[in-house]
């Protein structure tokens, strides 16, 4: 009853009020100017407003009803057509910002080709008109002839550093600890190269220029089926998610299918936390260690993989983390996990600072190189 009282009364308060409403749409060009507008047959000049956020509404005195020797005004609703703006990063070597470079770039489903002028910088600002958004009106807006105006894409480069070099100091100028785990790290690349075999490992770095240039034009899922690729996992069954909730930076999570209680296939569910999703030198580093915990569970792990069993001790547990780290650094994506501890002082992983730095010169000397 209420709700029906409410409506009948705006239906006479409209047939009754001496006020009258009008809308019309603006352009950009059009604040801080006048405008004509046509109302009844004649034609008024209006001032624009300078700053109009979407609509507002400018009363014109005296252009209302006229009813019992009084007279209303125009409740001018004036509409601004702008779109709204997006902002993007793109990911550029400090070579191509100082030379000059084309990039390619993933806005919403569009990839466009962006001109990088010669001399930029970190964090500066290139404005590209027309490839924002539409801004969202309510029903109340009228009905608009021409397209609605998108906004700007406001891209920001962020340039990185096109190599980085190993912090590897004399080994009597380690502590004690990082002295016991600079033997661990001997002792398990001989150990995994017996297990896996040499051969696995005659692969080529991927460069931080194509995790980069992925991320750019296909987001942070393309880094993930260029390293299931390097790392030869593609015939598994390896699934990808992202999450807020999750405590780690990523979680590797394993499903065994016993039937009659005999382990035959694994499948993988590879968790990335959300707050790493916008570097993808962070991507990289997260899901490159999450995917050698795959490596880890087929070609080293042996332990038995069946229900009620496969529980391990706190000291196994760190033995595996720490073998997919070196594991990580043996397949040469090891210096992603270097740049994101340069960038944000984290380490992703189970080492300190100091020995990562360590396992990427022993690898690579280790190693064949390419």
């Amino acid at each position: 009853m209420t709700r029906e009282f409410h409506k009948m009364r705006r239906y006479w308060n409209r047939i009754f009020e001496l006020d009258c409403e009008s809308s019309i749409w603006v352009e950009e060009n059009e604040l801080g100017k006048d405008k004509v507008i046509f109302y009844k047959n004649k034609c008024y000049f209006v001032k624009i407003p300078q700053k109009i956020n979407k609509k507002i509404t400018l009363r014109l005195r005296g252009l209302g009803k006229t009813r019992g020797g009084k007279t209303g005004n125009l409740l001018l609703h004036v509409w601004l057509n702008k779109g709204e703006d997006i902002r993007k990063d793109l990911w550029l070597s400090e070579t191509s910002a100082r030379c000059g470079t084309n990039k390619i770039l993933l806005i919403g489903v569009k990839k466009i080709t962006m001109v990088i002028p010669p001399n930029s910088y970190n964090g500066l600002t290139i404005r590209l008109r027309g490839l924002g958004v539409e801004s969202s009106f309510d029903n109340r807006a009228p009905f608009l002839a021409n397209n609605k105006k998108k906004g700007n894409a406001l891209v920001k480069l962020l340039v990185y550093p096109d190599r980085i070099t190993p912090n590897y100091s004399s080994f009597e100028n380690l502590s004690t600890d990082n002295m016991v785990l600079e033997g661990w790290v001997y002792r398990k690349i001989d150990e995994v190269l017996l297990k896996i075999g040499e051969p696995s490992f005659f692969v080529k770095p991927i460069q931080a220029h194509v995790v980069a240039d992925l991320f750019n034009e296909r987001g942070w899922r393309a880094i993930f089926q260029a390293l299931v690729e390097h790392l030869n996992l593609a015939h598994l069954n390896i699934q990808l998610t992202s999450s807020d909730s999750i405590p780690n930076p990523g979680i590797c999570q394993i499903t065994v299918h016993t039937p009659n209680n005999i382990p035959v296939t694994c499948h993988y569910l590879i968790t990335i936390n959300e707050q790493f999703l916008d570097n993808p030198f962070s991507i990289a580093a997260i899901l490159a260690h999450e995917l050698c915990h795959v490596v880890y569970s087929e070609k080293i792990d042996g332990t038995p993989k069946l229900a009620g069993m496969w529980i391990k001790s706190e000291k196994a547990t760190l033995e595996e983390e720490r073998t997919v780290d070196l594991l990580v650094f043996m397949f040469k994506i090891g210096e992603f996990q270097l740049r994101v501890a340069r960038d944000k002082r984290l380490t992703l992983g189970y080492f300190n600072q100091e020995i990562f730095e360590r396992i990427q010169v022993i690898v690579s000397r280790r190693l064949y190189s390419f």
